[in-house]
């Protein structure tokens, strides 16, 4: 069909998320090892124009509030850096890796994240 298949949003989404915790100056993988896990706890995407296999897509991602035991972030996709195509929002919770159960959001996270919300 030529357009970008609607699945696709959702990697563009965590590749971009990844690119902004790395961007914070720390590493998923890294947290793994301190027995935390950040799952996906629920994804929204609005769909609102079509965009196809040549465009530019430009992936941009915030942090929605601070952190407690959840991180929210929202999403924009664009085309052609000026159209919006996509929106949308996940959210991803704090969990001991062993427990499975919620956990606040680490310190050395809250600190890189709190100048964002001054």
């Amino acid at each position: 069909m030529g357009l970008v298949h609607h699945g696709s949003y959702v990697n563009y989404f965590e590749e971009a998320r990844i690119a902004w915790i790395s961007n914070l100056g720390f590493s998923y993988s890294e947290m793994e090892k301190t027995g935390i896990i950040l799952p996906v706890s629920m994804l929204n995407v609005s769909y609102l124009k079509p965009a196809y296999f040549d465009d530019n897509l430009v992936v941009n991602v915030e942090l929605a509030e601070m952190p407690t035991s959840r991180l929210i972030f929202n999403y924009t996709i664009k085309k052609n850096n000026d159209e919006v195509v996509v929106t949308g929002k996940t959210v991803l919770a704090f969990l001991n890796k062993e427990t499975k159960r919620p956990v606040r959001c680490p310190d050395y996270i809250l600190e890189k994240v709190t100048p964002l919300f001054s």
